[in-house]
């Protein structure tokens, strides 16, 4: 995979839902092959059947996976989750187990993490580089 960047649930969201919000990002997608975790998958297609998305819907949420690379369970994926957890708790910093596996694929991938989310920090994740743009 050549030049990889991982994308959070939020920013991948933000991609599906064509958000102005995801502007920023759009330079990092330049010349990058786009990855997610099966972690974000989940998380999508759990959104999709609280929101009680109807199937054309759903159709198309399964349509816009198949625009990345897929990175699923890997034995040293596993071994990247646990160090991702260590290093979060090692600062006092607590990281959901979803979180942990979005992180791990980025550590594991050796790419940066692509988020909108305030719950992945330098501090938590000092093994990653993390793009974030939150509003002011």
């Amino acid at each position: 995979m050549l030049n990889p960047r991982v994308l959070d649930t939020s920013v991948a969201s933000l991609l599906l839902n064509k958000s102005p919000a995801l502007l920023p990002y759009t330079p990092y997608f330049e010349n990058a092959s786009l990855a997610i975790s099966f972690q974000t998958v989940a998380e999508m297609r759990f959104g999709a059947l609280r929101a009680n998305w109807g199937e054309p819907r759903r159709q198309a949420l399964e349509q816009f996976f198949r625009r990345f690379a897929i990175v699923g369970y890997h034995d040293r994926l596993a071994s990247c989750w646990a160090e991702m957890m260590h290093d979060a708790a090692k600062v006092g910093k607590r990281l959901e187990a979803g979180d942990a596996w979005i992180a791990a694929t980025a550590k594991f991938l050796n790419a940066p993490l692509l988020t909108h989310d305030k719950d992945f920090s330098i501090e938590a994740c000092p093994s990653i580089t993390i793009y974030r743009h939150l509003p002011q």
